[in-house]
């Protein structure tokens, strides 16, 4: 994959020149070729350009020609799947990859808006129109005609507003799909030809495919994890099925299940998916770690909704490097309503283990959203003494994750917030938690051998993966940094033998894919890195 594509176009001066017309047909995967697109997901399927991963907050696909006065209209279809906007967008005007106007047809909230983008943010301003309906499963035709600064737009024929604006005088076209699975035909192009000032670069994320079929029906994987063992090799699990939940059905009945991929060259290629765990239920969000002894422990959960508690928090372990497994174990927690874990277990420098959890738990009729953390002194075959944080207010404290510092103390980051705690004392007691004020989910840190802490994490306000990072241990936080624009998240990280920093994580959505890129992390601050070839 390139990390910049670029093409020159250059001036911003419209020249006089009649109007010129492009038209689009989208017939075999040739027809992309030309196109600047900012993920992979863009495709050919079924003589159209589909953009099918709802996770992704907004991905786009230009067109490199520029033009002043235009005129574009487009059929798109949107899908029902996905709980964000499910929003085609029609792009013009592109000066450089965040300055344009676009025009964002919104399913879900019934209406349409003018948008124009800035470096100062997506939508720098927004004009909307409510109440208009936009249904999936059925194409619909749009139209938006800009002349000097008036923009029309149209939707199967019908004038839906006219705005005025004259920030942006010329620039090339694209399509833009927000938040959903997104089909677009019949693209024809109109108008003046002009030139820009300076070429247009667009940016990709330079991420590579963990794994895309973890061997379920759905081709879905979320929840990764990683560890490193001693010769190198990285190990991923994650969690296979057919969508976000997996319960049992014909196609796949013992519903969701623990998958693992490995790479013997630092993450460069992987290989096929092996089961890890697959009973008769929903097995998900899964860790590993490697012991001290050469064990490997993954921990998961299980999910029965009829069940109380409805998940279950288990242990299985390997003795011989991932090859075979034994019985899972049920580390049980007392929590009434939930027992949950979405954390590898953390071993201390006396053999000690350190297991985060969460869960719900019911008494007297009152419902509490307690974080633990549990603590072994035989390699987890035992979780005797726990430690319980329980939220003072109203909040849901949820995938706790904690991480050794060099000056004794274990941090700890919390859902929601995000909130933080500490222990001083090997993990025996812990601050009460507070708010880092800086929002985030499923977070998860890693100390580099530099000394920088870096926290990974899903940024759910922008939908998309993130970072931030720590040059003093965690009091102060720098960042944050978007990794990837997709909503799924949940990253894991490992620093490799040459000091670089894997994180892995998961897309969301239809056919939710697991992820990595490359980050560096250093006096400087954490960047992501451009693939090698």
């Amino acid at each position: 994959m390139r990390g910049l594509i670029a093409m020159l176009i250059a001036g911003t001066m419209a020249l006089t020149a009649a109007a010129e017309e492009r038209v689009f047909e989208f017939g075999d995967a040739s027809a992309l070729e030309g196109w600047l697109t900012d993920t992979d997901s863009w495709r050919i399927e079924d003589g159209a350009l589909r953009q099918p991963m709802p996770g992704i907050r907004g991905t786009r696909a230009f067109w490199p020609e520029t033009f002043s006065d235009v005129t574009i209209e487009a059929r798109f279809l949107i899908r029902p799947e996905g709980d964000g906007v499910r929003a085609p967008g029609i792009i013009y005007r592109a000066a450089d990859e965040h300055t344009y106007y676009y025009i964002h047809f919104d399913s879900r909230n019934r209406q349409v808006v003018w948008v124009r983008s800035s470096s100062e943010g997506d939508w720098a301003e927004a004009r909307r129109h409510r109440e208009i309906t936009l249904p999936v499963d059925e194409w619909l035709t749009a139209r938006v005609e800009a002349v000097g600064s008036e923009h029309r737009v149209y939707l199967n024929g019908t004038l839906l507003f006219t705005e005025e604006d004259a920030t942006i005088p010329a620039g090339i076209v694209g399509l833009r799909a927000g938040q959903g699975d997104i089909s677009f035909d019949d693209l024809r192009v109109e108008g003046t030809p002009a030139e820009l000032a300076e070429e247009f670069t667009l940016t990709r994320v330079p991420f590579f495919t963990v794994c895309a079929d973890g061997g379920g029906p759905g081709a879905y994987e979320a929840f990764p994890d990683l560890c490193i063992v001693d010769d190198g090799e990285l190990l991923c699990v994650f969690y296979a099925g057919y969508g976000h939940i997996s319960f049992p059905r014909e196609d796949l009945p013992n519903g969701g299940f623990i998958a693992m991929v490995r790479s013997r060259d630092l993450g460069k290629t992987w290989s096929a998916a092996e089961v890890v765990v697959d009973a008769p239920i929903d097995d998900r969000d899964p860790s590993i770690a490697r012991l001290g002894n050469g064990d490997l422990l993954v921990t998961y959960m299980t999910y029965v909704k009829e069940r109380r508690p409805t998940h279950e928090v288990f242990c299985v372990r390997s003795t011989d490097g991932g090859s075979t497994w034994e019985t899972p174990q049920r580390i049980e927690l007392p929590f009434t309503e939930a027992q949950a874990v979405s954390e590898p277990v953390t071993e201390l420098a006396d053999g000690t283990l350190l297991l985060p959890v969460y869960g719900t738990h019911s008494e007297d009729r009152v419902l509490t959203h307690p974080c633990a953390v549990l603590r072994s002194e035989d390699g987890g075959e035992t979780w005797p003494a726990i430690t319980v944080l329980t939220p003072q207010g109203n909040e849901l404290f949820q995938e706790p994750t904690i991480e050794r510092l060099t000056d004794g103390r274990i941090l700890m980051l919390i859902r929601p917030g995000m909130h933080w705690s500490e222990s001083a004392d090997g993990g025996v007691t812990w601050t009460q938690p507070e708010a880092l004020g800086i929002p985030g989910q499923a977070a998860k840190m890693l100390l580099t051998s530099k000394g920088i802490l870096v926290a990974g994490y899903r940024w759910a306000e922008r939908r998309a993966t993130a970072v931030i990072w720590s040059h003093d241990l965690g009091r102060t936080w720098e960042g944050p940094t978007i990794v990837d624009p997709v909503v799924g998240g949940y990253p894991s990280l490992v620093e490799l033998p040459d000091g670089r920093v894997l994180m892995v994580y998961y897309t969301e959505g239809a056919g939710s894919d697991i992820r990595g890129v490359y980050l560096s992390a250093d006096a400087d601050g954490v960047q992501v890195l451009q693939q090698e070839g």
